[in-house]
């Protein structure tokens, strides 16, 4: 398509998401099972299903995007997206600014159930701040990651 930047499909960085609006932050609580039968870990490794930390990033990306509606403070402190001038935060296309800090701390392993607490403040002007605690469902802490996103355009 002449004019269009196509995208595959992204791969799925969370399953289910609640979010809540505090002062000037934004509260993330979103769940991801890992899953040998996703696509994306076909063969990631042979033997043991092990989930990249690198997707955390898209689960970070994805859940913030899906709730950033709900801080009318936060989207305006992203500055306007449209055309006109105008702000439409509602499933926003954001993408990765910088990465700030990543650690993790143990592997993510076939059937744990991830927990990415995800606390979201304003950044930079036209950026916000993601600060990431990834948990397992028996509460140990398996990554934490301090990110920068930036509006992408439209998805």
């Amino acid at each position: 398509m002449r004019g269009r930047r196509g995208y595959a499909r992204p791969l799925d960085g969370t399953d289910r998401i609640t979010a809540r609006a505090e002062a000037d932050e934004l509260l993330i609580e979103a769940a991801k099972v890992v899953r040998s039968t996703d696509p994306y870990l076909a063969g990631h490794f042979p033997e043991v299903t092990l989930y990249p930390a690198i997707f955390l990033l898209d689960g970070i990306r994805q859940a913030v995007g899906a709730e950033l509606h709900r801080s009318p403070a936060l989207t305006a402190h992203l500055g306007p997206d449209g055309p006109d001038g105008t702000d439409s935060a509602e499933g926003e296309w954001l993408e990765l600014g910088s990465l700030d800090s990543a650690r993790v701390l143990r592997p993510m392993l076939e059937g744990d159930e991830l927990r990415l607490l995800i606390r979201v403040s304003a950044g930079r002007p036209g950026a916000l701040r993601a600060a990431l605690d990834c948990r397992r469902g028996d509460g140990e802490q398996v990554a934490k990651m301090t990110v920068e996103l930036v509006r992408g355009g439209t998805s």
